[in-house]
């Protein structure tokens, strides 16, 4: 059994390591060590032991034909001294395989540094992080930890990144670092920047700590009285410096987390922390019964939106609702910026004048540690008749989902139908028979019954999407209205006799055709304007000749109208190279 510090002498700033080893030898087979979980250290007043690790080497050897079997494992604290003087660990005793064994004791001696003595690592190699003094539980919070390398220091590596944060979610270590420089103190440093977010689950004084191991070269070791060259620096040590690992932290840190008010708490609140303002709106202002239309909410600003969930709508006779499906936009890489929405599809049970059920969402402002409750009031929707469905005088029945359904007739689904797939097959489905016999499976109309389900279920969804698609997407919107447009406006200028329709229906189609390509609004863009879009040299004159005859026309500077035949043969030509 053997202890030391390594090295025994250090200048105030500079490090050492307190190192324990235990020896075991066999003649017959190597030792199997038993694991040792602590060590009954004792406190002195300006030490501290920290980052315990445990390292283990094994040797045998041969000595005329009869083996020599050693294992040693070795137990390494790094020691931090806040003072000058001497630190002696006395001699203590650990139970180890059933035995006491006595670990004897070990003196630290450190010095005052030098007016000339080269900084300490601690100085030149160390990491920070800056932590809001208290929070509330559940709030998000961006943080950002930073390691420090001077100048001096080459940073090779970083081999692990641990954090001690059991009150706390915290989110993954990018793979990537910003980069800087930044003078502190007189010295140049460069700066690795990672960008974390925190959110507390227990309330009190909370703790929060980090540390890196890294590969460092320096051009300095630990021991400050090792032999030196002329020029200051230690022999060999400033041609090829030393390759290590260094376990470095943060200063101790704890962050004061308080309990949510319970004073004037919404039914609403659901856990939101954070700034956010909240936009309802619908898909349609009018609908069919049986047919569906969409509520949707959004919430935008910053806080924690994973913790944000859809209000349940209340259920009412004259709808039929549906869980929400939900979507975040981040604004930011940690995701404490953006929009969530969630879209919620009612179908109307009857006609009339309906109200869409009020939403309300709450937040608790941190600036504040008030509630903030935000409403939208009911919105109005005419529903009207559905002549492809029967008698409407009184609402469509609730229809329970296929799940229930099964439930209570003592089958078990292998999955339950998401929200979707219910939506697209609930005004569709067959009703569960008692048995089908032979005739029936073998009946053509039975086949064709189930592929004309399929195919409007098919179409259903695909409605859905692109409705949801035209909402969401304005580009797509934009080329959807365009090529309707553009239709009518190619028929009429295919169609007619008179040049002063069709000229200007030919620039109609072309500015469309246009729009439709590009995803830009072009209906009262110029030739000059379309060319500079789809940037076609083929047809860039073709067109401007087209537009500036329609305008020769339109302000009566052409005295003959061009012959219409060649004219719409151009037009052709144009749509299809366009």
């Amino acid at each position: 059994m053997q202890a030391r510090f390594t090295p025994p002498k250090i200048a105030l700033g500079d490090r050492a390591q307190y190192i324990i080893e235990v020896t075991e030898t066999d003649t017959a087979r190597m030792p199997q060590p038993e694991t040792v979980h602590s060590l009954p250290l004792p406190t002195l007043s300006g030490l501290n032991l920290i980052n315990g690790r445990t390292a283990s080497r094994s040797q045998t050897n041969f000595v005329n034909g009869k083996g020599q079997f050693s294992h040693t494992q070795s137990f390494s604290l790094d020691a931090k001294v806040t003072r000058t003087g001497q630190f002696t660990i006395p001699e203590f005793g650990f139970s180890y395989k059933g035995q006491t064994v006595q670990v004897p004791s070990a003196t630290l001696t450190v010095v005052e540094r030098g007016a000339d003595a080269a900084p300490s690592l601690d100085e030149l190699l160390f990491l920070d992080v800056e932590l809001p003094p208290s929070l509330y539980v559940g709030q998000s919070a961006p943080i950002e930890l930073k390691l420090y390398s001077a100048e001096e220091v080459h940073l090779s590596g970083i081999n692990a990144f641990e954090r001690q944060a059991d009150a706390y979610i915290i989110s993954e270590l990018p793979k990537e670092a910003s980069e800087k420089t930044e003078m502190l103190k007189g010295r140049r440093y460069r700066v690795l920047t990672w960008p974390l977010s925190i959110t507390p689950i227990q309330t009190g004084q909370q703790a929060l700590d980090f540390n890196f191991t890294v590969s460092a070269r320096t051009q300095q070791r630990n021991d400050p009285f090792a032999p030196r060259n002329p020029f200051g620096g230690r022999l060999f040590e400033d041609f090829f410096g030393s390759n290590e690992r260094f376990k470095i932290a943060t200063a101790s840190r704890s962050i004061e987390v308080q309990a949510l008010p319970t004073l004037d708490q919404p039914e609403s609140f659901s856990g939101a922390i954070g700034d956010f303002t909240l936009q309802v709106y619908t898909d349609l202002d009018s609908t069919k019964v049986g047919e569906p239309i969409m509520l949707s909410m959004e919430i935008i600003g910053s806080g924690n939106f994973d913790r944000i969930q859809g209000p349940a709508m209340p259920e009412r006779s004259e709808w039929r609702s549906y869980p929400p499906e939900s979507s975040f936009q981040a604004k930011d890489t940690l995701s404490l910026e953006g929009t969530k929405r969630f879209d919620y599809v009612f179908i109307p049970r009857t006609s009339g004048e309906l109200l869409l059920p009020e939403v309300a969402f709450s937040f608790l402002d941190p600036q504040s540690g008030n509630y903030v409750e935000l409403k939208s009031p009911p919105l109005k929707v005419e529903v009207r008749a559905n002549p492809n469905l029967p008698s409407q005088s009184t609402p469509l029945p609730i229809i329970t989902s296929q799940a229930e359904s099964a439930s209570e007739n003592g089958i078990e689904l292998t999955r339950a139908l998401t929200p979707e797939e219910a939506l697209l097959t609930l005004d569709y489905r067959q009703q569960p028979a008692a048995a089908r016999s032979a005739t029936l499976l073998q009946s053509a109309t039975y086949y064709l019954a189930n592929a004309a389900l399929l195919v409007i279920g098919v179409a259903l969804a695909y409605y859905l999407q692109r409705r949801r698609r035209l909402a969401n997407d304005a580009v797509y919107a934009l080329r959807h209205a365009a090529k309707g447009e553009f239709k009518q406006a190619y028929a009429a200028a295919l169609h007619t006799t008179d040049s002063a329709v069709f000229y200007p229906k030919a620039q109609l189609a072309l500015r469309l055709a246009a729009t439709r390509q590009t995803g830009t609004n072009l209906r009262a863009a110029n030739a000059k304007q379309i060319n500079a879009r789809i940037q076609n040299p083929e047809i860039a004159p073709a067109i401007v000749e087209l537009f500036a005859t329609a305008d020769a026309l339109r302000f009566g500077q052409a005295a003959i109208a061009p012959e219409l035949t060649t004219a719409r043969q151009q037009l052709k030509t144009l749509l299809k190279k366009l």
